[in-house]
């Protein structure tokens, strides 16, 4: 652990194991008396045997790290028959016209939120925090997206701080270096008050629109639905009272306050962490930078003030940005930010791979995202940033179900497509204005390679290193300098 910097992300760990020792496929480790025993799935097949191929259920230690964070009723901590109900109830609102409508609303959001801090950077030419940024975008965003526009200014600032509190508290669970017991209390105490403050204004902010739908007051037409607004829509007829249909069943209403708070913490975190490290390989490759502007040029015009107009009318055309598309699936492929664990299928003792058993019983099992898109047999010259590997001359080369930062099979992120437009609408909107440059890498850069598995720490620093957090994420607030381009 020596060789990495401070509370480098675990999935680091196990692709660094797998080049030392050559270890394909599976392969287990004992982690007694610190944590279960691990089996690890570092091979794209493998990995579609427990997601795809069957639907392995999610490891206790999931749901032990999500409910105190989101609830009970959280998705992301559910399995089983509770998972598929919930997953009915929320992936209507995922449907591709909502997030297409959504596209408008995020580039208000970039021109909001964004573009005047990093113009304002700019002109000062000071170093920053691209993390308090992205982190706030990614916030107007999902709330925009989810909630609506009747979340005010107070309001809003008082989620954001909210979640800020969880995913500190979060972060402490997942850190391999030791915290001081009294500053992880002091984390948990402002976890709870936080939540509690979200779970009464979700409450209140629920119920007023529930009733408002009821009343035919909002979505008459079913057009500018929010998500929560199509959650609800969905839900009349059958989850309000018998007694007052404009008010939801308890049991319902518990529902969706907790998955409202496990959209606004997911997208919060993974989106915003992946744009920190978007930027950062923009600014360690000019060459992408130069092709992509090229690209926005002739997709979107030159005009400067087209695209937000572009995307109101014809949001479609984010399909057309096909090397920016390339830019963020070639960052997730390198820097993938979430994490999954199941157990044992029930009933079943042994996992068949390759004609070979592998016993499963008591085993955390965990297809490593990390090392799959880190084996060279799998993405040649693996720490090459190469955005060209996925273009339609080359994808064809990238083996079947070997890209899955979101994960794939039935548990695969139902936000993947909002996600993906979001950094596509962001990209569009800055990269044409500024240049980036990471501060502070200088004096963290290598002599030679600390790690087999990679070597891009010889120009990028620490910085190739995830840290952990509520998910793996860029290192020390990912901290940069902008400068304006010379139209």
């Amino acid at each position: 652990m020596s060789q990495f910097p401070p509370n480098t992300a675990i999935s680091t760990y196990y692709t660094e194991i797998a080049h030392k020792y050559d270890l394909k496929g599976i392969f287990y480790l004992d982690l007694w008396p610190f944590g279960p025993s691990q089996m690890i799935l570092v091979d794209p097949d493998a990995a579609e045997l427990v997601t795809t191929i069957d639907n392995y259920p999610l490891h206790d230690e999931v749901a032990r790290y999500l409910t105190p964070l989101l609830g009970e009723d959280a998705i992301g901590a559910a399995d089983g028959e509770k998972w598929k109900m919930l997953h009915q109830i929320l992936v209507p609102a995922f449907r591709p016209s909502n997030i297409k409508a959504a596209a408008p609303i995020i580039a208000e959001q970039v021109s909001k939120l964004l573009s005047p801090a990093l113009t304002a950077h700019a002109q000062t030419g000071e170093v920053f925090s691209m993390e308090k940024y992205a982190a706030q975008l990614v916030f107007g965003i999902s709330s925009m997206v989810i909630l609506g526009d009747n979340v005010s200014k107070e309001e809003a600032t008082h989620l954001l701080k909210s979640l800020n509190h969880i995913v500190d508290y979060a972060t402490t669970l997942t850190l391999t270096t030791a915290v001081n017991p009294l500053t992880k209390a002091n984390k948990w105490w402002k976890k709870r008050a936080a939540t509690q403050q979200m779970d009464l204004f979700l409450q209140r902010f629920v119920t007023n629109r529930f009733a408002q739908i009821a009343e035919g007051k909002i979505g008459r037409d079913g057009t500018n639905l929010t998500m929560l607004d199509t959650i609800l829509s969905n839900a009349r007829g059958t989850q309000c009272e018998a007694h007052d249909p404009t008010a939801l069943k308890p049991a319902f209403l518990r529902i969706v306050i907790d998955n409202l708070k496990g959209l606004l913490l997911g997208g919060f975190g993974t989106t915003a962490d992946t744009l920190c490290y978007v930027f950062i390989m923009l600014a360690f490759h000019p060459t992408v930078v130069t092709n992509l502007r090229e690209e926005h040029n002739n997709v979107f015009g030159s005009d400067i003030g087209s695209p937000k107009t572009i995307l109101q009318k014809s949001p479609h055309k984010l399909d057309e940005l096909v090397y920016t598309t390339a830019v963020i699936k070639e960052t997730l492929r390198l820097f993938p930010v979430g994490f999954g664990a199941r157990r044992a299928k029930p009933g079943t003792t042994l996992l068949t791979y390759n004609n070979m058993h592998y016993p499963t019983r008591d085993q955390m099992i965990i297809p490593c995202t990390h090392t799959i898109h880190y084996d060279p047999e799998v993405f040649p010259h693996p720490t090459t940033f190469d955005p060209a590997r996925f273009l339609d001359s080359t994808a064809a080369k990238v083996p079947k179900d070997a890209w899955r930062p979101f994960e794939r099979g039935a548990r695969a992120c139902p936000g993947r497509g909002l996600a993906m437009d979001e950094l596509r609408i962001i990209l569009l909107l800055t990269i044409r204005h500024f240049d980036f440059q990471c501060a502070g890498v200088d004096s963290e850069r290598s002599i030679t390679a600390r790690a087999r598995h990679t070597d891009m720490d010889l120009a990028m620093g620490d910085l190739a290193f995830q840290e952990m957090g509520f998910s793996a994420k860029a290192r020390g607030g990912t901290m940069m300098r902008v400068s304006a381009v010379r139209l």
